[in-house]
């Protein structure tokens, strides 16, 4: 039972609450407050009102990358700053899910009909896109999905040919970018299959556009390696080192020709003798810089895998080898853009200047790794290998994402 004394504390702190403005807060100490939330929690935050919002963009917190991590067809979400394992199950995502790509706290996931969905991490909003069983716009491609349970989800058939779709095809190769504004809620998605078929869809359109008829990409003679997407921008990068860019900001997609300026001026990468190229990915700076990322195996290293940046002298039109990619900015191999990252390790090798991989971005080489994802650092050349336990040993799925990184 309650005493006067409870009483009279309970009344003076319902006073207290009615005339104090939680918004207009002292901004230093709601930076404060902010910052020393959990990472979920900081996220939250800024949608609590303008004022907090405007705090928020200033406050100087470390990003976290997250993996997501498959144990038997199961999907869990790991927090290594936390060392907390998520149920994806429990937070709205269901085991016949995969991740495909991410874009702040929104991930784009894929089920074995091939029903793609963007899925929000904090609010548990769920957006599904449209079927690829309907009409695809602007090729002689559909999608024709295998009603029996199998390794095999379906096919793509044209009128000369036919393209099994299988949940190897599609998890492994990976080749997928989602971009999202946070304020309008505006969204991309581009995926390659089998690097031929090129599909896309924004928000507001009525079905999936597929691009190869547009390129007569049969007649061109080339195929695509990775593709990245930054503030409606699609960047393309093919098999003979071009890159093409697509602005998505207009009703309707436009190639950039004449302010292209990489399109004229292909990659090329001589290998040494005893190099070998595992992977080639694009990705996209803060400033807006094309990046071309080697994952490399050096036979006189021991096979130690190694990672090469590569960025376009503007002036003189030469791509260079760079050693660092900025004092404030990592990568995920495959994600497309340069994330935001603290200048000091805050553990785990999470800093400026890293990349993070999984094994199969190094698929093709037998080395002594231990565990399933690693972090590179560009500065030494050295790896860092997640510690091993049950969800990260080698023979374990996992993919690294940073919620909140835009």
């Amino acid at each position: 039972m309650d005493t006067p004394n409870d009483l009279m504390r309970e009344e003076i702190r319902l006073k207290v609450s009615e005339n104090h403005d939680w918004s207009k807060l002292c901004p230093d100490l709601l930076r404060s407050i902010l910052e020393s939330l959990s990472s979920t929690d900081f996220y939250r935050a800024k949608t609590v009102c303008s004022d907090w919002y405007s705090i928020w963009k200033t406050c100087v917190k470390p990003l976290c990358p997250w993996r997501i991590i498959y144990v038997k067809d199961s999907l869990m979400l790991f927090k290594p700053g936390e060392d907390k394992i998520y149920e994806g199950t429990n937070v709205g995502l269901s085991n016949d899910s995969y991740y495909m790509a991410s874009s702040g706290n929104w991930l784009l996931m894929v089920d074995s009909h091939l029903g793609f969905y963007i899925f929000n991490l904090l609010t548990s909003k769920r957006i599904d896109l449209p079927s690829m069983e309907s009409s695809i716009r602007g090729g002689n491609v559909r999608f024709e999905r295998n009603h029996e349970h199998g390794f095999i989800w379906g096919h793509f058939v044209e009128p000369s040919r036919k393209a099994d779709v299988s949940k190897a095809a599609i998890i492994r190769g990976r080749t997928v970018v989602l971009w999202i504004d946070e304020r309008t809620g505006d969204f991309l998605v581009a995926w390659i299959f089998n690097y031929r078929y090129l599909f896309s869809y924004k928000k507001g359109d009525d079905s999936w556009w597929n691009w190869n008829n547009h390129w007569n990409m049969e007649n061109l003679n080339f195929i695509f390696w990775d593709l990245a997407c930054r503030y409606n921008k699609l960047y393309l990068y093919t098999t003979n080192g071009h890159i093409k860019v697509v602005d998505f900001s207009g009703n309707d997609p436009i190639e950039v020709i004449e302010k292209n300026p990489y399109w004229e001026h292909p990659f090329r990468y001589l290998t040494k003798q005893d190099e070998s190229i595992l992977h080639s990915r694009i990705a996209i700076q803060k400033s807006g810089d094309v990046l071309i990322i080697l994952s490399i195996v050096s036979i006189s290293s021991t096979e130690i895998p190694l990672f090469y940046i590569f960025k376009m002298n503007l002036a003189s039109k030469i791509w260079e080898r760079v050693e660092s990619i900025g004092d404030d900015e990592m990568l995920i191999f495959g994600h497309g853009v340069t994330i935001r990252a603290p200048v000091q390790d805050v553990g785990d090798g999470i800093k400026s200047g890293s990349i993070y991989f999984v094994k199969e971005d190094l698929w093709t080489i037998d080395f002594h790794a231990v565990s399933n994802c690693g972090v590179f650092d560009l500065a030494t050349s050295k790896i860092k290998w997640s510690k091993e336990n049950s969800f990260n040993n080698k023979y374990v799925t996992t993919r690294w994402f940073v919620p909140g990184f835009s």
